[in-house]
């Protein structure tokens, strides 16, 4: 019984498919760079920026639950600034004051927040903003404590989170300068 043609039935010339045409664009295919994990130190820097974020939230709580006893210290710093003012005029300044001290803590903490953020994705800028806002980190922080605790030892716990934010905010600044990070933030 003869086969049928198909497959099975080529000459052993035909056997090979035809060569492929050259290739009319020479730029190589698209391939994804490899992705190069972030240095361990990165992520203890990472970690300890955001301890110093929720820290600093932790101040934000104490000082919205503690409001009525810091806007009574900020009105009497007020009254010592300018006795004559009037009770009403004290009252809205001790209440600006307050909305502001927080309202400097929330933005520092936002801004570093955004800064870590560019920092962990590879920007290196990030370190030399994080280098200005670290000052104007600590400047927020001892203006809260002037204004957000109260003399003695029932302002310890306020002054605590205080300390605990900037040391915090500090000993992550001082671990994103780690050599590895800088050869990490320079590769690519």
């Amino acid at each position: 019984m003869a086969t049928p043609p198909g497959p099975s039935a080529r000459t052993p010339d035909s056997a090979s498919p035809p060569p492929r045409p050259a290739m009319s664009d020479r730029t190589p295919a698209p391939v994804a760079p490899a992705t190069v994990p972030p240095p361990p130190a990165l992520l203890r820097s990472r970690t300890l920026w955001l301890l110093s974020f929720l820290t600093g939230l932790t101040a934000v709580v104490f000082a919205f639950l503690g409001r009525e006893e810091h806007l009574a210290g900020i009105a009497e710093q007020v009254r010592e600034l300018d006795p004559g003012r009037a009770a009403g005029t004290v009252e809205t300044a001790s209440q600006v004051v307050l909305v502001a001290t927080v309202a400097a803590i929330v933005l520092v903490v936002l801004v570093e927040s955004l800064l870590v953020r560019r920092m962990t994705a590879r920007r290196g800028g990030a370190r030399v903003g994080l280098t200005v806002l670290l000052v104007v980190h600590l400047l927020v922080a001892l203006v809260a404590e002037a204004y957000l605790t109260v003399p003695g030892a029932n302002g310890l716990r306020d002054r605590v989170v205080l300390v605990a934010w900037v040391a915090l905010a500090a000993l992550a600044y001082l671990v994103s300068l780690a050599p590895s990070v800088g050869r990490w933030l320079r590769e690519r």
